[in-house]
């Protein structure tokens, strides 16, 4: 490759210096002049396709380029992963989400927001760590105003999350102040607290907090508040419509559970 580059340019100047030589011999003579005028035209034009070959990169150092690009990406996510690791665990642990001392003990694996998921309704998006650090499918995701929702896919370096307002996704609950239980779902957008008793005592303005039932979620993670009160016409049922604790638009960084122990016992999933 190096060699062909230079064997180019080894070329162009020998154009130049007979365009030289060329325009000192052909003097005043007009039919010498019209020769040589057809001559250089396509001399210009040949050194016109080199020079800008010599500028343009190759596809091979346009693949080595991008791999290199893609290699230092790689770690600097790494490195800024490593580094939120290494925030003061107490003061980050305590801080989120207001946890009281009888939260579970968690092992955090702390990263940024690396993209959104465009065609994702939901709010899905990927984070910067992967099964390299621990990571697994449905691994709890939180951030520091409360919980996010779980990982459904993992390579060496990255995670895809889906919040809690997928379809998909089943919390089960408590209410922070009457301990009336239930099952978070995302519905039409939103975030519905069902399977209600009928003598339940939930408040609008209560906090809801994950019970831990399941093993997927650790316990007393707040979820949201208790924004509105209603009856499911087709079956009477009572349900809550919850207002999220994370932020999700403005959400940056978070943070995947990697495991955490409640009463001894050690869970991971």
């Amino acid at each position: 490759m190096k060699n062909r580059r230079k064997n180019r340019k080894v070329l162009l100047l020998t154009l130049i210096a007979v365009l030289l030589m060329g325009v000192l011999s052909v003097g005043d003579n007009p039919p010498v002049q019209s020769a040589w005028n057809a001559v250089t035209g396509g001399i210009f034009s040949l050194s016109a396709r080199i020079a800008a070959e010599l500028k343009t990169p190759s596809t091979d150092e346009l693949l080595d380029e991008n791999e290199r690009l893609r290699s230092e990406n790689a770690a600097l996510q790494k490195a800024l992963a490593e580094n939120l690791e290494l925030k003061d665990e107490n003061k980050t642990l305590w801080g989120y989400f207001g946890m009281k001392k009888d939260a579970p003990e968690l092992e955090l694996k702390p990263a940024f927001v690396l993209r959104r998921a465009s065609a994702d309704d939901f709010g899905g998006f990927t984070l910067g760590v992967g099964s390299d650090l621990g990571v697994k499918v449905n691994n709890a995701v939180i951030c520091e105003s409360g919980l996010v929702g779980r990982v459904t896919a993992a390579d060496s370096s990255s995670c895809r999350v889906a919040t809690l307002f997928s379809p998909d996704s089943r919390v089960a609950v408590i209410d922070g102040e009457t301990s009336d239980s239930g099952i978070l779902v995302g519905k039409d957008g939103g975030l519905v607290l069902t399977q209600l008793s009928e003598s339940n005592h939930i408040k609008t303005g209560d906090m809801i907090l994950t019970s831990g039932d399941g093993g997927v979620y650790p316990p007393r993670v707040i979820v949201g508040k208790v924004s509105e009160l209603g009856t499911d016409p087709s079956d009477a049922s009572a349900y809550a419509l919850i207002e999220p604790a994370a932020d999700y638009g403005s959400l940056t960084e978070a943070a995947v559970v990697i495991s955490f122990t409640e009463k001894g016992v050690t869970k991971a999933e």
